[in-house]
């Protein structure tokens, strides 16, 4: 993959030098030779993290009519990206597919909108987004992150081109799309009303953007505090990856720099150098991308190989533990594998203080090592605050030599490794007394 990566690098290198001072047919063809660039990025660093299984277990419910809930019956708001949530939801709720694959299908295409987004603002735009777009795949496919920055150029693109409504109507997508998107929006917003007290717009331009975005936006709040019986202003956090941002930064410094390059050139009676140099710095930024790319591989796969374990313990969980069990665990890959028939619990449940409180209340009937994937060795440590309540049992991967630890409740124990230890991919071995 690193190769093909390379010769199409390679031919991208070619096509701008050659054509760049060109118009025309040759500038059509520039944004094909990025969009490839940005699906070889897409496919060399895709790997989804594990809080995009929050988002899946949610949309997995809604398509099965449950509604937007992590558990059957309870309505908690646990995600924070609800305009990505619907979106993802879409294909398996009309057409039944899978929901993982879609929403990584889904979030390479809002990639290649985000390059041929940027192209209007300039054709090394599009090529300085498609060298950056593996920062939107790297511990960021299935997510929210190309949508969002997509969701930035649409209204920045609005904005120049003179549609304050339209504008108003991606800032609400955007703040529904991720919480520090209300900041972008209140940003254009103020930007708006600058521009009209200079003189330079008419007030109708900021009246029109806040107005369009409290249309869709409004109904949506509404929506939030009934369903989930909320205030309206208690809104949900997230954790996002410095990799989310950056892919932002660099799609804004792209096109920042294209308009500058494409739309201000003034007419000068003295000579200028050629702008050679500008396709020329924008391939060396795209050619920085390969060695980081061939650094960042092993860590990829590695990632991909233990998010596909934690999957197959979800699904080992799924298909031995009874209907209605309730799970405790710090993986979403795994809530999200066991299913809608299985009660889920995290380790940072906002009802509780502390996990201590969740294992004597809520009295799960298993426990799960929130670690991704499986461990090199048997680990037969008990957490001092489950002791007296979970037994540890541990489980060995056929042929691999790799381990899983489960902690059963006590009174549950021996019935619960029972059931485990018939699925022949994991074969319990007590530990050492």
């Amino acid at each position: 993959m690193l190769i093909l990566a390379v010769a199409v690098w390679l031919v991208l290198a070619a096509v701008v030098l050659v054509a760049w001072p060109r118009f025309g047919a040759w500038r059509t063809g520039l944004p094909l030779v990025a969009l490839a660039f940005a699906v070889l990025q897409q496919l060399i660093f895709g790997t989804i993290p594990d809080r995009a299984f929050v988002t899946f277990r949610y949309a997995e419910n809604i398509a099965a009519g449950h509604g937007a809930v992590f558990n059957i019956g309870e309505r908690h708001e646990d995600y924070s990206n609800f305009a990505w949530l619907v979106l993802v939801t879409l294909p398996k709720a009309l057409f039944g597919a899978d929901i993982v694959a879609s929403a990584v299908v889904l979030s390479a295409l809002c990639v290649l909108a985000c390059v041929l987004l940027a192209h209007r603002f300039g054709p090394l735009a599009a090529v300085l987004t498609a060298a950056a777009s593996g920062l939107a795949a790297y511990e960021n496919a299935g997510t929210e992150t190309s949508l969002f920055v997509l969701l930035v150029l649409a209204v920045v693109w609005a904005l120049t081109t003179r549609h304050p409504v339209a504008a108003g109507v991606f800032a609400a997508l955007l703040v529904m799309t991720r919480p520090d998107g209300l900041a972008f929006a209140i940003a254009f917003a103020l930007w708006l009303a600058g521009t009209a007290m200079g003189g330079r717009a008419s007030w109708w331009a900021p009246t029109g953007f806040v107005l369009a975005g409290l249309a869709i936006g409004v109904p949506w709040l509404a929506w939030r505090a009934t369903y989930y019986d909320q205030p309206v202003l208690n809104w949900p956090t997230t954790e996002l990856s410095l990799t989310s941002y950056a892919f932002l930064l660099a799609t804004l410094f792209a096109v920042a720099v294209a308009w500058r390059f494409e739309h201000h050139r003034r007419p000068s009676p003295i000579p200028r150098p050629s702008r050679r140099w500008v396709p020329v710095a924008g391939l060396v930024l795209c050619a920085l991308s390969l060695p980081i790319a061939a650094k960042e591989q092993p860590d990829v796969l590695d990632w991909r190989d233990r998010l596909a374990q934690t999957t197959e313990i979800g699904t080992w969980l799924a298909a031995r533990l009874p209907s209605g069990s309730v799970i405790s665990t710090g993986a979403a890959a795994i809530a999200y594998g066991v299913g809608s028939r299985m009660f889920v619990l995290t380790s940072e449940d906002e009802e509780f203080d502390d996990y201590e409180a969740v294992a004597s209340i809520r009295r799960p009937s298993i426990a799960v090592d929130a670690a991704v994937g499986y461990g090199s060795s048997q680990q037969c440590t008990l957490d001092p605050e489950l002791a007296g309540r979970y037994e540890v049992a541990t489980f060995l991967r056929e042929g691999m030599g790799e381990w899983i630890t489960v902690y059963p409740r006590n009174d549950q124990a021996d019935s619960l490794i029972r059931r485990l230890d018939a699925d022949p991919r994991l074969k319990y071995v007590p530990c050492p007394t």
